[in-house]
């Protein structure tokens, strides 16, 4: 029969392979969390940022129904970064993204209609998800953190016991 100690001592895992663990956990947060995670926050941003979008949108057209703009203004051409001068010619009819590169013509009033139910729809169905899977790949994150500090605390034990 072996003796106590010789059973603990055969149960420790040794020094290589607390390294080695502690490898393909550096690799798999680099390699797989990391991206992941840059991902989702990114794919958050997007539907905040289209929120944003409709947003502006929706003030505008406000603004236009109460003829609070002009008949020559500045129009954003892409992500406020490049705008040109316009001319309004018709305050009745306006066309507004609805997605996958599609503009429909609507009223002033049934654009706002619309955009408000684009914004609620992308608040209430589409941000959630995107926000809880950002939420749970950084819970995974760290966990894996966790764990690799806990792998080298043993190594370090391991390092310990061994002088």
């Amino acid at each position: 029969m072996k003796s106590r100690q010789q059973q603990q001592q055969q149960q420790q895992p040794t020094e290589q392979e607390i390294q080695s663990k502690l490898n393909e956990y550096i690799i798999f947060i680099d390699k797989t969390l990391q991206p992941q995670l840059q991902i989702a926050i990114s794919n958050r941003e997007e539907i905040e940022d289209e929120i944003q979008e409709y947003h502006q949108l929706q003030k505008n057209l406000q603004m236009v129904k109460l003829n609070k703009i002009n008949n020559e203004t500045m129009v954003d051409l892409g992500h406020e970064i490049i705008y040109c001068q316009a001319k309004i010619i018709n305050r009745e009819k306006v066309f507004v993204s609805i997605g996958m590169g599609f503009h429909a013509e609507f009223t002033i009033d049934e654009a706002l209609l619309f955009v408000q139910k684009r914004m609620n729809f992308l608040k209430m169905e589409k941000l959630p998800s995107r926000v809880d899977k950002a939420r749970e790949i950084a819970g995974h994150l760290e966990s894996s953190m966790e764990l690799l500090e806990s792998l080298s605390q043993e190594m370090r034990d391991v390092g310990l016991d061994s002088s």
